[in-house]
């Protein structure tokens, strides 16, 4: 008769151990035969794997219903409190003549109970890629409703500013607030917040997939965090349809052009908007650095922002004020002529309003800039306006945000397949021209966009100027340069 010592209970492992300062966990019995361990290994992984989707649609799905409904409730507070004259006695005035009130109204509202930092920039999404960063994705959710209010103050009384900041923190602070109710980690509370930016702008934009994908490629400029990809997906996804936003510029092209002609046209254009992303990127930053010295008086630097966007109105048109949505539809849609000087009134009515105390996004000037810069440049070359509208709408998106990939599955989801792949082929020119900038400061540099180049990686994009960057020895920079000496 065999003894109990003849058939010892297997031994288990410390089934939690240590692996480069990461606790595992192994219920495995130590002394199991190795095939066992092979097909035990393969069960674990699919249960992990399985588990964590179930986990991660749970969640995002979550954040997703309760970000669409609250950007919907945004947009409808947006589209209540829209002006656009007020009357004084008998007569009627342009409502920006509410401006020089406003957006000091919008610096005191933020200063007191939001605690902004005077002078700075109170883009939204900077504020949430910033938090993403530094704060394992921690929102000050309180802080959302007064920013919520001041943006809608600056876009009623026509300041020139976006509507998917205040959507990207709408998002972020429903995830965020989720994650402090069931007391996520650090690293699962950052991939939802991601998720609710994603949720943001996915409602606000009308564009599901490309909208989520923005959120998560624009943390970094080069970099993809792959993990948070699945989660938010589903999270814009739902958003959207939580919102109802339809996408913009609906309706099918019917353009005859070749395929050669069109691979041109979309390399010259791609190559135009770059450069006219380029342009809007340095006005904001050259209006940020003349008006350095004034920051001490943030109320008159305000007022002073609100007169001249009044001024610039007045010269112009209404139709630059607040969002321009009619102007952007007009211009994907092909039904309006649109003036060579839209896009670059519309960079000036931006910058000022960013800058000196207005609140909002700047991704619906983008659309603005991108729509009508690309109208007018079709106007000039003899081509189709609605094509180059819409070439222009997703390469600004590419350049100025630096993200590619939600630019091109931007372009398949407005114009399908066959135009949507080379308005993909202008957005990636118009990506690589703008450099190493982006419109979002807090944007971390993740790679070199050109192997000549050697710039500080992983800094915030506003720093990237104001550190070293060197020239690899043997680019073609300085083989031009050498063959210009040797005539």
């Amino acid at each position: 008769m065999n003894s109990a010592n003849d058939h010892p209970e297997p031994e288990h492992e410390n089934i939690k151990i240590e692996v480069s300062g990461v606790e595992t966990y192994n219920p495995l019995p130590a002394n199991a035969p190795p095939e066992e361990q092979i097909e035990y290994r393969w069960y674990m992984e699919q249960a992990v794997l399985l588990l964590s989707a179930l986990k991660w649609t749970a969640l995002a799905g979550a954040v997703g219903i309760v970000a669409g409904l609250g950007v919907k409730i945004y947009l409808f507070l947006l589209r209540s409190t829209s002006l656009k004259t007020i009357s004084i006695g008998h007569f009627a005035l342009p409502a920006y003549w509410l401006l020089p009130l406003s957006l000091p109204l919008c610096v005191l509202i933020v200063k007191t109970f939001a605690r902004g930092e005077t002078g700075e920039t109170m883009e939204g999404t900077d504020e949430v890629i910033t938090a993403i960063h530094n704060e394992s994705g921690r929102i000050k959710s309180l802080q959302i409703p007064i920013r919520l209010l001041a943006n809608i103050i600056t876009l009623a009384t026509g300041g020139s500013v976006g509507k998917e900041g205040p959507a990207a923190q709408i998002g972020a602070a429903v995830a965020s607030v989720l994650a402090s109710v069931i007391q996520l980690t650090d690293d699962d509370r950052r991939r939802l917040v991601i998720c609710g930016v994603g949720a943001g702008f996915a409602a606000v934009f009308g564009t599901p997939v490309s909208g989520a994908l923005f959120g998560v490629e624009v943390l970094y400029m080069g970099k993809l965090e792959y993990p948070v990809l699945f989660p938010c997906i589903v999270a814009g996804l739902v958003a959207h349809l939580a919102c109802g936003v339809s996408p913009p510029g609906e309706g099918v092209l019917h353009i005859s052009i070749s395929q050669p002609e069109l691979v041109l046209i979309s390399l010259i254009s791609g190559l135009a908007f770059g450069l006219i992303a380029l342009l809007l990127i340095e006005t904001m930053r050259l209006t940020d650095s003349l008006l350095v010295r004034f920051r001490g008086n943030p109320y008159l630097v305000a007022a002073a922002g609100g007169f001249s966007l009044a001024l610039l109105y007045l010269m112009s048109s209404g139709s630059y004020m607040g969002l321009g949505q009619p102007v952007i539809n007009a211009a994907l849609q092909g039904t309006a002529v649109i003036s060579l000087a839209a896009f670059l009134v519309k960079i000036f009515a931006t910058s000022i309003s960013l800058k000196t105390g207005g609140v909002g996004g700047i991704m619906t000037p983008i659309f603005f800039i991108g729509s009508t810069s690309g109208a007018a440049l079709a106007t000039m070359f003899h081509q189709p306006p609605a094509l180059l509208a819409r070439f222009g709408f997703v390469a600004m998106v590419a350049a100025a945000a630096n993200t590619p990939i939600a630019a091109i599955v931007m372009a398949l989801e407005l114009m399908g397949g066959h135009l949507g792949v080379y308005a993909a082929l202008s957005a990636c020119a118009a990506y690589l021209i703008v450099g190493h900038r982006s419109v979002f400061a807090a944007q971390r540099l993740g790679y070199s966009k050109s192997a000549g180049l050697l710039p500080t990686l992983d800094i915030p994009m506003g720093d990237v100027y104001a550190s070293e960057q060197k020239l690899r020895a043997g680019n073609l920079l300085e083989t031009f340069v050498e063959y210009l000496k040797r005539r």
